[in-house]
Formats: structure tokens, sequence, C-alpha cells
């Protein structure tokens, strides 16, 4: 009888341990079958700010046009929400998206509606980090909001990375970084042995006209000092600065740029304005737009980094004989946009000064 009851307690114990096995196995499988809690994504904005987000943003809203077009480099576009203002006209955007023209908006970057931009829900936002009072202003109201900077050759490369791992398109800004880590070191290696006598003077001119240029502080400047040029302006500081005629006539530039969202200005008009005759540039005809019809190169977006080979070959041509632009663009807007700069209608010649025969 004792032998009896114990062999009972032993199958009882064997079925318990048997059952508790069973239902350790039941609640792995369960964790596994519904996956792990999703891991946060910690990424630096251009301001420096540590962002934590909960989750891969699914609803992204822009209220900057270079953070717009760093996001359609990055493939996100699919995600977006709304986009600032100015972007809706972009032809470089509708040209990749005919539905841009009819996307929410909260507004320009200056002028930001803040309960709009709450309205479409998103998961993050984009912003010019020059802005901090909007960013402060949307935090508080429980957003994730992502401060873009890209004023010099660094921050460009940072911010997009940063805001591929943010929207969890790391592959593809890692490929954009790529790129544009090997057109800088192309460029500083065929510039490096350049004397100061050989880099030409170069005068931006900028969004407000002739007398509007770039200072020392700007994507600009950098982009002119890498391509073996020295930007007229380059003592100077505070963003975009207005000089005087007479300013622009004793820096006498060797070259002139003008950029394609400048008011009231067209490389013929500085060609033939009696004032500039005995300005280098005019003298030699080195006036031009600086590219492209799309969108501009100058700009510290993605597409700087075909606007650093350009710049380059303008500058310094002998050190660039072999270099296409046109293949060159045609090939990198292929590898981020899936299409050709020729299929989109790019023209690099277009707007550039042709002397009246």
């Amino acid at each position: 009888m004792k032998k009896y009851n114990k062999f009972i307690v032993l199958m009882l114990a064997i079925v318990l341990c048997f059952s508790l096995m069973c239902t350790g196995c039941s609640n792995n499988t369960e964790t596994s079958a519904s996956g792990d809690e999703p891991e946060k994504i910690t990424v630096v904005d251009g301001l420096g700010r540590e962002i934590t987000l909960e989750k891969t943003p699914e609803r992204i809203l822009t209220s900057y046009g270079i953070a717009t077009q760093m996001v359609f480099t990055l493939g996100a576009q699919d995600r977006l929400v709304g986009i600032d203002s100015p972007s809706l006209t972009n032809k470089f955007l509708i040209s990749l998206d005919p539905d841009i023209p009819n996307m929410a908006t909260p507004g320009s970057p200056a002028e930001f509606n803040v309960e709009e931009g709450i309205a479409l829900n998103p998961d993050i936002i984009l912003v010019p980090g020059r802005n901090q009072q909007l960013v402060e202003t949307l935090e508080e109201k429980g957003l994730n909001v992502f401060g873009v900077v890209a004023e010099d050759l660094d921050q460009l490369k940072d911010t997009v990375q940063q805001l591929g791992k943010a929207l969890g398109q790391e592959e593809q800004a890692e490929e954009y970084v790529k790129y544009y880590d090997n057109v800088i070191k192309e460029v500083e290696e065929k510039t490096a042995s350049l004397s100061d006598g050989d880099k030409p003077t170069v005068y931006l001119a900028g969004p407000m006209g002739l007398l509007s240029t770039c200072s020392q502080d700007m994507y600009q400047n950098d982009l002119i000092t890498l391509a073996g040029g020295k930007n007229a302006a380059g003592e100077l500081t505070g963003g975009w600065v207005d000089i005087s005629p007479e300013q622009l006539i004793e820096w006498n530039p060797d070259v002139i740029v003008i950029v394609q969202y400048t008011t009231n200005i067209t490389p013929e008009d500085v060609l033939t304005d009696s004032r500039y005759q005995g300005i280098n540039a005019v003298k030699n005809k080195q006036v031009f737009w600086f590219p492209s019809n799309l969108s501009p190169w100058d700009y510290p977006s993605p597409e700087a980094a075909v606007g650093i080979l350009w710049t380059a070959q303008k500058l310094q041509p002998d050190l660039f004989p072999d270099l296409d632009m046109i293949d060159e663009a045609d090939n990198y807007f292929e590898t981020f946009y899936g299409k050709t700069f020729t299929e989109l209608g790019g023209s690099l010649t277009s707007r550039e000064y042709v002397e009246k025969s």
C-alpha cells in the first residue's frame, strides 16, 4: 500500500512538472509570436538634440523645403502627410510625384500654423533648426520634432544620416553618404595642390538679386572653397548679406554665379550692365546660372553633391576635363529617385547666358 501511495505521488509530481514546462513553453511561444517590444529609436538632430522615438514614424510632416527634399532622397515620401507650402509648386518634387500640389500644408518655414500641423497627426515633424521657437512650441505640444541644420559640408551629411535612421531608411541614407563622401574626396584630392593664386574669386548672387550674397557661415561658402575657389564675401558673416555696387566692383570677382531662386536678375543683366564692365567675370563672360532648372544645387540639400562637382569643373576646368555633368547628374538622379536627370526634364545650360549675335 505504501509503495502504491509513493507511486501515485511520483506520478502526480511528474504530471505537475510537465504541466509547468508546457505552460512555460506556451508563454514563450506567445511572446515569440507576438514579437518583443519594438526597440526605441534614438537620433541626434541638426541642433545636437537627442530625440527618442517609440517606433519608426508612419506619418511625416515637414515645414522646410530642404527637409522635404531629404525625405524624397531617403525614399520615405509615401509617408508624408503634409509639406511646407513652397514645396507645393516645386518643379522637381512634382516631377517625382504629380500629386504634390494637392498635399496638405501647415504653411511655410516662417509662417507655420501649429494647430493645422497637429491636426495632421504626425509621428515626427521636420523643421528648420534655426527656428528655435517653433521647435520649442511643438515639443511643448508633445510632438516629436527634428531640427534640420545643414549649413556646412559635415552638417548636411550628418543630418541626412540621422534623419535616415529616424525614418527607418538607414540603407538609403548610407548610400547617399557614400556618394557624398566620394564626391568630396575626389574634389579635395584634385584641388589640394592649388596655390592661392590658382583659385578664382567667386561671387554668388543670392535670393534678393545681384547685391545679395553668401557670407562665410553658409553652405555655399564651403561649396565654393571646396571646389577650388575663394568666396568674395568669405570674410563677412550673417547668412545672406547685402552689399553695394562699389563693393562688388572692388572685389572684382573672376566668376559670378547666380542662384536659380534669385529675383529680378539674370546673367545677361550683369553682362550688359555698364557699371560692371571692368569686372573680370564680366570681361571674360564668366557669369552663369547655378544649376539646375529642376532644383537649386547650391542649396544645403542632397543635390548639393552634384552641385559640388559642377562648381569644381566651372572653377577648375583643367582638373576635371573628363567630367560629363549630364551623365553624372543622370546617374545620381536615377540612383536616388528612380529616374534620370534628363528624363525629369533637367537642364544645366537652359538658363546660362548665351551672347547675342
